[in-house]
């Protein structure tokens, strides 16, 4: 039987269980790194990597599960299909390696919207069980002065550890 004593210091000791726990699903989440690119601005109090530029192009990350665990190129392919079907217009598609060996694809799909043509741009980078999605989009012409600048940066993302 727990005297009134040692109450206190068993709530103690789940609470210190509890919040490490929650720590560490929380540590779980990946973090990545990448410079902003010329002629954006960081969103500071965005989850993840968050740019837009003055005009609306805007550029954001996310992560989906590797499920099917399947490598960078099934998954750029998997990408291309579905965006496709859909009436996306691939215009332009480059895999590269980042700085720190990781690989990385990019793909460029032209879209209508309203009474323009936008441009929405999914790169991914295959994490182990993790699949990082940098998403950028804009006006056709806006996203096409930005461009080079995004490319650039890609090749300089890396997830913290």
């Amino acid at each position: 039987m727990i005297s009134q004593n040692e109450l206190p210091a068993g709530r103690l000791a789940l609470a210190v269980i509890f919040v490490s726990l929650l720590a560490g699903i929380v540590g779980c989440a990946p973090v990545y790194h990448m410079n902003t690119p010329e002629g954006f601005v960081r969103y500071e109090k965005k989850k993840g990597l968050a740019f837009i530029t003055p005009d609306g192009v805007r550029l954001h990350s996310r992560t989906v599960r590797n499920y099917p665990k399947a490598d960078l190129l099934f998954w750029a392919d998997a990408m291309e299909r579905h965006l496709t079907a859909r009436g996306y217009l691939l215009h332009a598609k480059r895999c590269f390696t980042t700085k720190k060996g990781l690989g990385g694809c990019t793909a460029e799909f032209v879209v209508p919207h309203g009474a323009e043509d936008w441009m929405l741009a999914e790169t991914i980078f295959v994490l182990g069980d993790d699949v990082a999605l940098l998403e950028a989009a804009g006006p056709f012409a806006r996203y096409q002065r930005v461009a080079p600048a995004l490319s650039k940066e890609y090749e300089g993302f890396a997830p913290e550890y």
